[in-house]
């Protein structure tokens, strides 16, 4: 489904990503984990249009953004890691004013805009100012929006940060949920939940891929000792698949 091949980014003389290779299929969860300044924000930002890269290319289900950026963007949904909303908007608006400026047709948008609300856990919240909700109710209504057209590929930065156990299990069940219809790539640094459902790792180390690590292939404990030992020394490593 997405193919990330020889992607190279830099700011003026500082190269922040360096020849990253790597593919998701569909139904896959790929956790993006790394040491601070390895290159997440970044790749994701590419990933979703938002920053250009300096080579290679980037395909979902064969459109290159580059050469059909509408087409490719209409596929994915994103949620950055501030994500930032209207804060005097109620959440129903919110959300049917985001579903109405991606395109979605007139007559799907009350259908969107219901499937996500209850797909987030935000029925009881549908009709509160966003300014007036907490910090986790305020990632789910973020997560509703990267949710809300049933895209083919989801890009979240650091959806796990900031919530406590309970908000962090509810995301992930409704992550779980979602790659039933979509491909995901999730950053963040919470490995040891992440384990639990996540499909497979992929480590950045100073801008390059290091390592990735099917979780189907070793024990939780074997492979949480192993990429505590990528991410915490931010150095290179053997590639494993």
């Amino acid at each position: 489904m997405l193919e990330v091949d020889h992607i190279t980014f830099s700011y003026g003389r500082h190269t922040v990503l360096n020849d990253v290779t790597f593919d998701v299929a569909p139904g896959e969860i790929v956790a993006l984990t790394g040491a601070n300044g390895a290159g997440k924000t970044t790749l994701l930002r590419v990933l979703a249009c938002l920053l250009m890269q300096d080579s290679g290319s980037v395909r979902l289900d064969s459109v290159n953004p580059l050469l059909r950026p509408i087409k490719y963007r209409r596929g994915i949904g994103y949620l950055s890691e501030h994500c930032p909303l209207y804060s005097d908007m109620t959440v129903e608006a919110y959300l049917t004013y985001r579903v109405r400026l991606k395109g979605e047709r007139s007559m799907r948008v009350r259908k969107r805009v219901s499937e996500a609300l209850e797909m987030c856990g935000l029925d009881e919240v549908y009709k509160t100012r966003i300014r007036l909700l907490s910090h986790g109710y305020r990632k789910r209504v973020g997560l509703a929006d990267a949710l809300v057209q049933h895209p083919k590929l989801l890009l979240l930065d650091d959806p796990l940060a900031g919530l406590d156990v309970r908000q962090r299990k509810k995301t992930a069940a409704v992550l779980t949920a979602a790659s039933s219809r979509a491909a995901i790539i999730v950053s963040g640094h919470e490995i040891h939940e992440m384990l639990e459902w996540c499909t497979r790792f992929v480590v950045l180390g100073k801008g390059r891929v290091t390592a990735t690590y099917r979780t189907s292939d070793y024990s939780r404990e074997e492979l949480s000792r192993l990429l505590e030992q990528q991410v915490g020394s931010g150095a290179g490593g053997e590639v494993r698949s």
